[in-house]
Order: C-alpha cells, then sequence, then structure tokens
C-alpha cells in the first residue's frame, strides 16, 4: 500500500465515490473533487488502510481462534497482542488526520470560491462529509481486502478454513469508528475555514 498508494487507492475510491455521488449535489461534488487529486487523497487513505488492515488481522485471529477452539491464547499475550495493535492503529489515525486536515485547510480557497459563486455553507459542509465518507469507506474495503488476503493462508493451515470469525459488534465498531474520525478531521477544519469572510480568503490567495 505505501508503495502503491494512488494507484491502488484511485481505483478504489472511484468505486466508493460513484456509489456516493448518487445522494445528490453535494456528493457528486465530493466524488469530483477525490477523483481529481487521488494523490492528495491517496496519503490520507493509506494509513487508514493500514490500520484497518492492521487490526482486523489481529482481532481476527484472536476472535476466529476462540470461535473453533474456545481459547484465543494466554490472557497476558492476547493483552500485549491488542495493546501493540491499539498503540499502532492511534499513531497511524493521527497521520491519517493530520493530513485530511491539512488538505482541508490547503482547498481554502477553493471553498472560499464556492461560496463567492453563491454555494450555500451547509452544501459545502455536506461536500466535505461526503468526502470523508469516500476516504473512509475506500479505507475499509481495502483494508478488508488485505485483511482477508493475509488471513486466508494462516486459518486454512491452522484450523483447515480460510474464512475468518470476526463478531458484528467489532466490524461496526471498526467502520464506526473510521468514520468518524474522518468526519471530524475533515469537518473541522472546512468549518474553521468558512469563519474568514470569503472574498478574504480569495484575496489573500
Amino acid at each position: 500500500m505505501g508503495l502503491l498508494g494512488p494507484r491502488i487507492v484511485g481505483p478504489a475510491a472511484r468505486l466508493v465515490s460513484t456509489l456516493v455521488g448518487r445522494f445528490g449535489p453535494s456528493a457528486r461534488l465530493a466524488m469530483l473533487n477525490v477523483r481529481s487529486e487521488p494523490r492528495r487523497f491517496s496519503a490520507a487513505v493509506v494509513p487508514l488502510v493500514l490500520v484497518v488492515g492492521f487490526g482486523l488481522t489481529k482481532i481476527a485471529l484472536h476472535t476466529t481462534a476462540e470461535h473453533r477452539t474456545g481459547s484465543p491464547g494466554s490472557p497476558g499475550e492476547v493483552w500485549l497482542d491488542y495493546a501493540g495493535t491499539a498503540l499502532y492503529a492511534g499513531f497511524a489515525a493521527i497521520a491519517a488526520a493530520n493530513t485530511l486536515c491539512m488538505i482541508s485547510f490547503e482547498r481554502r480557497r477553493d471553498i472560499a470560491l464556492l461560496r463567492v459563486i453563491g454555494t450555500q455553507t451547509r452544501q459545502i459542509r455536506a461536500m466535505a462529509a461526503w468526502e470523508a465518507v469516500v476516504v473512509a469507506g475506500t479505507a475499509l474495503l481495502l483494508g478488508a481486502a488485505i485483511a482477508l488476503g493475509t488471513l486466508a493462508p494462516i486459518l486454512d493451515t491452522a484450523f483447515g478454513s480460510p474464512v475468518p470469525y470476526v463478531p458484528w459488534t467489532v466490524l461496526a465498531g471498526i467502520g464506526a469508528g473510521t468514520l468518524l474520525l474522518t468526519l471530524s478531521a475533515t469537518g473541522l477544519p472546512v468549518r474553521a475555514v468558512m469563519r474568514r469572510r470569503a472574498i478574504t480568503v480569495v484575496g489573500a490567495a
């Protein structure tokens, strides 16, 4: 993912954005923004993909073992594994959030121009929210694919089946956490940018 970044993220983002683009003008604008700047958005997607992929792999190894054998391993080892996963995920999530914030601030002139031509504040906020949905959806899609590809041979060797077992509550938590991160890291900077007069931002840029 780190080496191929935009080449993988771009097609996946186009797939997700195509689905999102059906939800109105703000969603279509978000779709066009993501498609027009794949390298910029891939910088935020890649660390999220690694978080999702690494986290799902670690969690699924333990939940599948417990589901198949009744024991995921010694409590100490499991705790250390989860603690290390959480620490890694935290650093990667911070990197992704910083990148999304920078993207939003760097686009302050574009946002100001949209306001100058009459785009309503709620439409711009909706656009930013849909962009966050595309980023989160792309990260979840690629992260899940990486996790399944990593887990399949391991689980097949250990348990005779490549299919992992992960409780739906865990999947829902990972999805909700990823979406909340992207919504916050995209939406808050956009709100901050829109506190300034649009014409002032355009003139300063």
